[in-house]
């Protein structure tokens, strides 16, 4: 079966609730099997990479750059050791992700952003990063108004479909 692991931090969990489930459901709805990692802070990252590597997902979606303090013995991001196209959220400007985004990032990572800022400076800051997109704003909060869920569901279809697109007709990055 194809699999979709969502993977965020443990704390942001609450806030994020209601944007994994409406992920959960499009992804179902096109026929994968998808599991969620919680990533807990005093765990060992060996713990969530054994796992996706052990789950053999055809995706891995992450927000807020979870899991990118992750590297390995000589400081590569581990993400990049993942066969799994990846769809890396980043949602507002949080301080950690001019940190993360210092290293090269493989082919098969996708970054979508709700930030203009991000989004207008990224592309010369971070030359590396191997795809950029704008999004439309995503909310956020432990309880979202239905024009909320509506909107956030058709911008995450979005952001799934842009990636199968790509995929399916890759482009000049």
């Amino acid at each position: 079966m194809k699999r979709t692991v969502i993977l965020y931090e443990e704390v942001y969990g609450a806030i994020l609730g209601e944007n994994i489930a409406i992920l959960t459901a499009l992804w179902q709805d096109a026929g994968y099997e998808v599991i969620e990692l919680a990533v807990k802070e005093e765990e060992s990252p060996d713990l969530y990479m054994n796992e996706l590597v052990r789950l053999k997902e055809d995706y891995l979606i992450t927000f807020a750059m979870a899991g990118f303090a992750w590297r390995a013995l000589m400081g590569q991001v581990r993400y990049n050791t993942l066969p799994a196209m990846q769809i890396h959220i980043l949602v507002g400007d949080l301080p950690h992700y001019d940190f993360f985004l210092r290293k090269e990032y493989g082919i098969q990572c996708f970054f979508f952003t709700d930030c203009p800022r991000i989004f207008r400076e990224w592309k010369n800051v971070y030359p590396q990063i191997p795809f950029l997109s704008l999004i439309p704003m995503l909310y956020m909060a432990e309880e979202l108004t239905e024009v909320e869920k509506q909107r956030n569901r058709d911008n995450l279809r979005g952001i799934i479909q842009s990636v199968m697109d790509f995929i399916e007709k890759p482009q000049v990055l």
